[in-house]
């Protein structure tokens, strides 16, 4: 204990003295927020009122699609990469988990953390919370760590899941220099039953008992949402065992034609064990994390030709952290924000312009390295263009924080029709990413992944471009090829000290490039071919070696297939992960090697008297492959969960 309070006497210093040096003014700010609610309020305002007054009179929507068609739209007609999962895709493949349905889309990886939150990898990149995770169009990455719990999103209320591949248009927001996910909520589907209910019940492997309920109900213009979960898992290793549950609350109203609101409320918590890794075990180790959020959102239509949303939204998170010495601390994080965004195109959908903006406060407050804040603000603007065959996109943004520089954003794109169905794509962009609160002051006390901070850490400056092309039938027969490539000066990478601790430094500089092959196709047997591959290079400059957590392979191979007589749904998926580092030294002691593993899923639908019900069994690592997705924590191994999926 004393040692760690030396340590962060120490930090407190140079953070005070690197903070001194580089704390910028904060005179921008008030000229933000301002042009912030010039932007978005009197619409807001303003178009409620002329609703209600023109009511008698209809809307002319013939031009304009809901979110979600433009966004097929997007991946359909402009240059950046996109691929989406509805809900009738996540209901048919009985996806049980955001992170599990992210998991299976194409180029994306996500592996769960010994601690709070998810590694999301897209396009094998493996710098840690450079995806952009939004949530109904607002930001859910913490300052704190830069990654996000998809734990604390119910899949029952998932519309849709959209993944956008680097570069990112800078449209989305700041901090998706290694790309962003796009997560919409439940609407109100004309397909939709008035009243339905959901129950999931099902145990598995290591002590794996977990249940769920959602309803739905539609009331003239009203829809209301409530879900509630909890599991329990003890895990293989001593002291990985977890309690998780969650509560959520979903309110939807069409107050007109051209015109939305949407309310959310979401708590989670969890306590569990931080086992460590194998050569630095924390065998006391316990962590207790709650988190609630709560959200609002009103979009609508401008007229004819027009759009607007604004979000209002606020996190608040609380951990208690045991180490193994028997220390407590505590963290408590308070967040909140409003988003907006305005876009016009023409009656013939050719052109659009859009213009958003961000303000955000985030509060932290922990035992050891004090209290924290920042202020960030930010305006950007994009626009698109068709002519005919070829599509051209062009964004702009900029964004200031209250402890680090000005941050410029850039992305724009071209893309062209070469035939019926194929499309040939180039992209560029350039981003800055800000170090998170834990790489610059998070201190290692045996329970928070073993990493201390560095106040001295400078922002990453990332330029980014791809080319490729695309043959695209429909969701089910598609083929791409794309290459890319990333530069990065002063990459955060991490270091492991002789005393097991990692710590964040600045490289002078990286790159990474490479190639990404999709293939999808529908069999005429009803057979669903669906093959990823990514191979790529990487090195940080000063010390040629590879990027940490950035292998050189990875393949993805899922097969689905529906049984004719029983209607049983089959999937399988075959993975491959070569060689790669936890470290920027890259040594042989902590190489993880390389390793492939197969996983099998069957669905059995059936009735129970009035009651649609689907029996389940999902099996991962089906062979028992011995492998490490984080040096020093082994995978589990051959592990299966079973249940009933109850829809009445």
């Amino acid at each position: 204990m004393t040692k760690d309070m030396n340590i962060m006497k120490h930090s407190f210093s140079g953070k005070r003295k690197n903070l001194a040096n580089r704390r910028m003014r904060l005179c921008c700010l008030p000229a933000v927020v301002p042009a912030l609610f010039f932007l978005l309020m009197p619409h807001a305002l303003v178009y409620g009122q002329q609703a209600h007054a023109h009511s008698a009179e209809p809307v002319v929507l013939e031009t304009i699609s809901v979110t979600a068609e433009r966004i097929e739209a997007y991946v359909e007609n402009y240059p950046n990469q996109v691929s989406v999962m509805g809900q009738k895709e996540i209901l048919s493949r009985n996806m049980l988990s955001v992170e599990e349905a992210l998991n299976a889309m194409d180029g994306v990886d996500v592996k769960k953390g010994s601690g709070i939150g998810s590694r999301i990898s897209i396009r094998g990149s493996g710098n840690s919370g450079g995806v952009l995770v939004l949530l109904n169009g607002r930001p859910l990455n913490t300052n704190q760590y830069g990654g996000v719990d998809l734990s604390a999103i119910p899949i029952d209320m998932v519309q849709s899941i959209t993944v956008f591949k680097p570069p990112v248009p800078v449209w989305l927001g700041p901090g998706a220099s290694d790309g962003a996910v796009s997560i919409t909520t439940r609407d109100r589907g004309e397909k939709e039953k008035n009243r339905s209910s959901k129950i999931r019940l099902a145990g598995g492997s290591y002590g794996v008992v977990e249940g769920s309920v959602s309803h739905q109900l539609k009331y003239d213009s009203d829809m209301f949402m409530a879900s509630a979960g909890g599991s329990h898992a003890d895990g293989k290793r001593a002291n990985s065992d977890r309690n998780t549950g969650s509560a959520s609350l979903h309110w939807d109203r069409e107050r007109s034609e051209a015109q939305r609101i949407v309310l959310d409320g979401r708590f989670y918590a969890s306590k569990h064990g931080s086992a460590g890794p194998l050569d630095n075990p924390t065998p006391d180790a316990r962590q207790t994390y709650r988190q609630a959020s709560l959200d609002g959102r009103m979009s609508g239509f401008l007229e004819d030709n027009g759009e607007y949303a604004l979000n209002l939204y606020g996190d608040t998170i609380d951990l208690k952290d045991e180490s193994q010495s028997g220390f407590t601390s505590t963290l408590d994080d308070m967040k909140w924000g409003i988003k907006g965004e305005r876009c016009w195109n023409d009656e013939n959908d050719l052109w659009s312009v859009r213009l958003n903006g961000i303000f955000e406060t985030d509060e932290v407050d922990h035992t050891l390295s004090g209290f924290h804040r920042r202020v960030a603000a930010g305006l950007g603007a994009q626009a698109d263009r068709r002519w005919n065959a070829l599509s051209a996109t062009v964004g702009m943004r900029g964004d200031q924080t209250s402890d680090f520089d000005f941050s410029p954003g850039f992305s724009g794109g071209l893309s062209y029709g070469l035939a019926a169905h194929w499309l040939a794509r180039i992209n560029a962009g350039y981003s800055v990413k800000t170090p998170t609160f834990g790489q610059l002051y998070q201190p290692s006390h045996g329970s928070i992944d073993q990493v201390r901070g560095n106040p001295d850490l400078d922002e990453e400056r990332i330029w980014s471009c791809d080319a490729g092309i695309e043959y695209r039938k429909d969701k089910d027969h598609l083929v791409q090829v794309s290459f890319f490539r990333s530069d990065i000066r002063d990459p955060i990478v991490y270091q492991r000290g002789a005393d097991r601790v990692y710590q964040p430094v600045n490289a002078d500089r990286s790159w990474r490039h490479g190639m990404e092959a999709t293939f999808k196709r529908l069999l005429e047997n009803g057979l669903t071919v669906d093959l990823n591959a990514i191979v790529q290079d990487s090195e940080v400059c000063e010390t040629g070696k590879e990027l940490p957590y950035t292998p050189a392979v990875k393949l993805k191979l899922s097969l689905l297939y529906t049984l004719k007589n029983s209607a049983v749904r089959l999937e399988t998926t075959a993975r491959y992960v070569s060689d790669q580092y936890s470290e920027s030294e890259n040594r042989k002691d902590q190489r993880i090697d390389a390793y492939a593993t197969m996983d099998l899923k069957a669905v059995k639908p059936f009735k129970i008297k009035v009651l649609a019900a689907e029996w389940f069994v999902h099996i991962e690592n089906l062979f028992d492959a011995d492998f490490e997705a984080h040096y020093g924590y082994p995978d589990d191994g051959i592990r299966f969960v079973s249940g009933l999926n109850l829809t009445f």
